[in-house]
């Protein structure tokens, strides 16, 4: 076996490995369905009092979750079950 060959089966095994995380990447609609989050507030709990809402660049634009890795579409009016107060 050639080093060449070696590195391209390196190259390959790696490749293969990678396309779940690829895939799942940036899609967040399972953990979202899972957390039951909605874009409306339930009662006064919404996302942008909860404790692991990331802010956008503005008070009513969307902003991301330590909940949803990769998801910058989350409303500042959302709820999800995953809410804690902010303190």
């Amino acid at each position: 076996m050639n080093p060449s060959r070696r590195s391209m089966l390196k190259l390959g095994g790696m490749s293969l490995a990678m396309i779940p995380i690829v895939a799942l990447a940036g899609k967040n609609d399972g953990i979202r369905s899972s957390m039951k989050y909605k874009d409306a507030p339930e009662g006064d709990k919404k996302c942008a009092n909860c404790n692991l809402f990331v802010p956008g660049a503005s008070a009513t634009d969307p902003g991301g979750c330590k909940v949803f890795p990769n998801d910058t579409e989350i409303s500042p009016n959302g709820y999800c079950m995953a809410w804690a107060k902010k303190g």
